[in-house]
């Protein structure tokens, strides 16, 4: 089960371009307005990566779901990972700013609306891996992007992503990465960007011809067929919410070939060529086949059907396998049973029902260490196995006519590899 915070920025998908450069490098002039953050605090413990909890700033802006709905309500029905009532408590403590000036609880959201929530934040932990440079040139930088890291800030990660720990560890200014293409938070491999506005439009209108090749590598349920395989059925939202897509036929058009590497005959390393680039595209089609990636931990579950999707079949409405996924990807499945305070509970219901006074605009580095409105100071959570970090889905080059960017094979990979005979893998 992956937990899921759906307080968040777009999602991170395999093979997904980033919007174009001009309307981006407006958004961006606003995002540097953002508000000053304290430095983190960083731990590690068995190979992970942990941040003490923080006061911060989330600011998105308003989407196109959201306009003519009150504030409340879309945070209530988004954003899955707090108590029902710390929506209203938080605005009438003055934590929700929209358009620069404290909102109310009647606050309807405009298209134009900018939103910054001042909150208590637990980022989830990350595995302590490298993070290696590929290539660093005048024009581009190109990372191993290493699994378990989102690759800019959503829901609970802001420090463990690979822009942050780029700057804070490397150096890097986060205004000078233009990020070319997205990959999944539990994804590795090959990330590319831009150092400049040249560079970046240059890459994506070489995009728009179509010059670009992505190849990925992948581990798969089941023996892959020797030939090669293609999908090419369109895919759409199932949950706006958590960026999860299904086959469906009102969907966008998306086209996969697939090519075996190796196999046992209970798992297969199959190489991905994705020609289209919508979310989560090759782990749909995958499952559309019947062959899931062996650890997904969303698209290889028992909730898609007693089928897992294959087929497209999902043996229930698009409305009943929606509530069935975010039923099983909700936040509470990592909480330790009775270690919520009651009183918080408690607490929270007479918030939302009684009058409370604005808080002291303090800055987010004198706020106190525990918050009380906060329900992740009021709860232990379990421990994150290590199969939930990583998923075997690495992409593996982007390449055109002019330039190859590789990153290594993973070790899951290699291990294949070196136990077949079968040495098929270049």
């Amino acid at each position: 089960m992956a937990e899921v915070d759906q307080e968040r920025a777009p999602n991170d998908n395999e093979n997904q371009t980033c919007p174009p450069a001009s309307k981006r490098a407006k958004r961006q002039k606003q995002e540097d307005d953002e508000i000053e953050m304290p430095p983190p605090q960083f731990t590690i413990t068995n190979g992970v990566r942990f941040v003490k909890p923080y006061w911060g700033a989330y600011k998105t802006f308003a989407k196109g779901r959201w306009v003519g709905h009150k504030l409340v309500d879309i945070f209530k029905k988004e954003f899955l990972g707090a108590d029902p009532n710390y929506m209203i408590a938080a605005v009438k403590l003055g934590r929700f700013i929209v358009n620069g000036k404290c909102a109310n609880v009647d606050h309807v959201i405009g298209g134009r609306d900018v939103i910054v929530h001042y909150r208590h934040r637990h980022e989830l932990p990350v595995l302590d891996a490298p993070l290696e440079i590929i290539a660093d040139t005048d024009d581009l930088l190109v990372v191993n992007k290493p699994p378990s890291v989102p690759v800019h800030a959503c829901g609970s990660y802001n420090y463990h992503t690979v822009i942050s720990l780029l700057h804070l560890l490397h150096g890097y200014k986060r205004a000078d990465l233009r990020l070319l293409h997205r990959l999944d938070r539990t994804t590795s491999g090959v990330l590319l960007f831009a150092k400049n506005y040249a560079t970046d439009l240059k890459f994506k209108t070489t995009l728009g011809d179509g010059h670009w090749r992505k190849e990925y590598i992948c581990m798969v349920d089941g023996e892959f067929p020797a030939e090669e395989m293609v999908c090419d059925k369109k895919i759409g939202v199932l949950v706006s919410s958590m960026g999860v897509q299904c086959i469906r036929d009102d969907g966008k058009e998306a086209r996969t070939r697939f090519r075996r590497s190796w196999t046992d005959g209970k798992r297969s390393l199959v190489r991905c060529y994705p020609e289209t680039g919508r979310t989560h595209q090759i782990r749909v089609h995958l499952q559309y086949l019947g062959f899931p990636i062996v650890n997904d931990q969303l698209y290889n579950k028992d909730v898609w059907g007693p089928n897992k999707g294959k087929n497209g079949d999902y043996g229930m409405p698009f409305d009943e396998l929606c509530e069935g996924v975010k039923k099983a990807h909700r936040s509470e499945l990592w909480h330790i049973d009775g270690t919520l305070d009651p009183k918080y509970t408690e607490r929270m219901r007479r918030a939302a029902d009684e009058d409370l006074e604005q808080e002291p605009n303090l800055p987010c580095d004198q706020r106190p260490e525990i918050d009380i409105y906060c329900r992740e100071c009021h709860l232990l959570k379990k421990e994150v196995p290590h199969d939930h970090f990583v998923m075997y889905l690495h992409c593996l080059k982007y390449e055109t006519d002019d330039w190859s960017f590789t990153a290594p094979l993973p070790d899951w990979a290699k291990e294949a590899e070196a136990g077949s005979e079968q040495r098929v893998l270049a």
